[in-house]
């Protein structure tokens, strides 16, 4: 029986050896974690908010350290956390799951040694760092690097992922992939073959509802954000750079706080429609603005693509 425990945002303990440090609030997960007790391991998955489960692939983690200490909210309110330090063993599995009281167990754990499994079904590993950004560069249709940088959970420097996808997608292709990759990874720890299709779908249905909300609010900062953070484009930088011209303009010119950011705010979106030749038509501003103000492509990649695209990235930055 191997106990199994969630955490948010995909962040797991870099397997064989890396170490990580939680704060847990004793009423969600603290009290757990100090009922299983040091020494004892624990397969560590990722919670996915979006579809209310819990992933069946994570990291199996040692509990090294446990500690109890008070701390302060925002508010100032008195809170009792846990501190946990957890040290990553390897990936594992889990096919069906029981509880054991306040325990959440599973009978059929299988280990994964994801390296092996690379030229049958490629994954890349989000264990052990935190993505934060990314960027696509187009040099030729069959020179196209694509990076995806982030943090070292245990080191705290940066680290990076890239690989040259030119070839096998378009250039707008090629930067839906990279937000696609980094959702992945955030999400579930790991980006493989079909959480890369369902992470791209995601990320251009949230780019396309930003672009219509952006439009039919006046709300120019709004373009080009979605779940996993701000997308580097000419249409979003173009209406942060306008929005910021006009207002800073606006209250240099005596305007109120409130009238200058609502004059700005119809100006910048006036501009970026010029400027990008954007048709304001509800319906089709949407799509035009993802695929000509943002460079991005909705286009459905076939599942063998996907599979030849990770395959051309490392497992992980440490290689």
């Amino acid at each position: 029986m191997m106990l199994v425990f969630p955490v948010a945002n995909g962040i797991l303990p870099r397997p064989h050896g890396g170490r990580i440090n939680g704060v847990f609030l004793f009423e969600q997960g603290g009290q757990l974690l100090n009922h299983i007790g040091v020494g004892r391991d624990v397969l560590v998955c990722p919670w996915v908010d979006e579809a209310q489960a819990l992933y069946p692939v994570g990291v199996v983690a040692r509990l090294l350290d446990l500690g109890v200490q008070k701390a302060a909210d925002a508010a100032g309110n008195e809170l009792t956390v846990l501190m946990a330090v957890l040290e990553g063993r390897g990936h594992a599995r889990w096919h069906t799951l029981r509880t054991a009281g306040p325990l959440v167990v599973s009978p059929d754990t299988e280990p994964m040694a994801l390296k092996s499994m690379r030229k049958e079904y490629p994954v890349i590993s989000g264990a052990g760092w935190l993505p934060a950004g990314g960027y696509t560069e187009f040099r030729a249709d069959s020179d196209i690097p694509v990076t995806i940088y982030g943090t070292d959970l245990e080191s705290g420097r940066e680290v990076s992922i890239s690989a040259n996808v030119g070839g096998l997608v378009t250039q707008e292709q090629a930067h839906t992939v990279e937000h696609g990759i980094i959702r992945a990874l955030t999400t579930y720890g790991l980006c493989t073959p079909r959480t890369l299709l369902g992470s791209m779908a995601k990320e251009t249905k949230e780019l396309k509802h930003s672009v219509e909300m952006g439009f039919r609010l006046t709300m120019p900062e709004i373009i080009g954000r979605t779940r996993t953070g701000a997308c580097g484009n000419p249409l979003t930088s173009l209406a942060q750079f306008y929005l910021a011209r006009e207002f800073v303009d606006n209250v240099a010119a005596g305007k109120s706080f409130d009238q200058s950011l609502v004059d700005a705010r119809r100006k910048a979106m006036s501009q970026l429609t010029g400027d990008l030749n954007l048709t304001a038509q509800r319906g089709v501003r949407a799509l035009q603005g993802l695929k000509k103000g943002m460079a991005h492509d909705d286009t459905p990649l076939k599942i063998d693509i996907s599979k030849k695209l990770i395959s051309r990235f490392p497992l992980e930055p440490w290689e």
